[in-house]
């Protein structure tokens, strides 16, 4: 497998924009097991759409707006390859990947085989409770195995030290630090203590992409994107342009739909997904479905936004 340097594939990746959080959708109809049938055409036609819109963008499969822990190891395969397919080169695609250490470098081999850009480290809790020690073996086994990029995932269950991320940001494919803690100066110190060579994106709702930004993050996560992305490609641009006014402008349009999804979770983005004539259908893990009562409000507020 040929290798690259750390600073060849960043350049080549390029971990700036709206990284989306696509929805994994569903058919109503249940496999063999009882569980909800992947709707793989669904994942390419909205990976379609989404690809097509203006701006710097990448999407993410397989993350925890994605489902990914509903997801067996094949599945998580076969979204990435609908999703590449989808994408048609327009855009780059991320998957998410996790589990024991054996497991997430298959899903990572397997991902790489599809065609995607770069794999998403999803915390797995056994791996975070043996410390950073353990951490750090599992990221460097999945960086060995692949060579795409690799991107480890901060979050309230695992709060990647500084020091590490000073480690990491010397693994030849790990081409970015995704933070969802919520620490902003986290992001600050992050990227002093790299000196810029890794970027950081940054999840935490469209509300707080200003502070983020102007901390030194070059791009943020988002599942309200997959109602959005337009608009959240805008946000992105005034923000890395460091023209905050707008930026700030756009934070606010984006605040309710924040409240909103905070009210009525993912069954909020696949209802509107499906408003817009793309695949949502049911979470998986609860089969639960947006109400004709919640459809109204989504509906309503998605026409006051200029999205229907």
């Amino acid at each position: 497998m040929k290798r690259q340097r750390a600073g060849d594939l960043r350049r080549a990746f390029d971990a700036r924009g709206v990284f989306v959080f696509v929805m994994t959708p569903f058919r109503m109809t249940k496999d063999r097991r009882g569980q909800y049938e992947v709707d793989l055409e669904g994942v390419e036609r909205n990976i379609r759409h989404f690809s097509r819109v203006e701006g710097e963008k990448v999407m993410v499969v397989c993350g925890g707006s994605g489902e990914f822990h509903s997801l067996s190891p094949s599945e998580v395969i076969a979204v990435a390859q609908a999703a590449v397919a989808g994408a048609g080169g327009r855009c780059k695609v991320v998957c998410g990947i996790g589990g024991p250490t054996k497991n997430a470098v298959q899903m990572a081999v397997g991902a790489q085989e599809a065609g995607c850009d770069a794999v998403l480290v999803m915390p797995h809790d056994p791996v975070v409770g043996r410390g950073e020690k353990a951490i750090w073996a599992h990221h460097l086994s999945i960086s060995k195995a692949v060579g795409i990029g690799l991107m480890p995932f901060r979050a309230p269950k695992q709060l990647l030290s500084i020091d590490l991320v000073r480690r990491l940001s010397g693994v030849q494919n790990v081409v970015a630090i995704k933070e969802e803690s919520g620490a902003v100066d986290w992001v600050r110190t992050g990227v002093r203590v790299t000196c810029g060579g890794v970027p950081f994106i940054t999840g935490g709702s469209e509300n707080m992409i200003p502070y983020y930004y102007l901390a030194g993050a070059v791009g943020f996560t988002t599942g309200m994107a997959n109602l959005t992305l337009p608009q959240s490609a805008q946000l992105h641009g005034a923000a890395i342009r460091k023209d905050w006014d707008r930026a700030m402008a756009w934070r606010d349009y984006f605040e309710p739909l924040t409240e909103m999804r905070r009210e009525l979770g993912t069954p909020m983005l696949k209802g509107g997904l499906e408003m817009m004539g793309l695949a949502g259908g049911p979470v998986r893990a609860t089969g639960a479905v947006l109400d004709a009562a919640g459809r109204r409000r989504v509906g309503k507020m998605m026409k006051e936004k200029g999205l229907l």
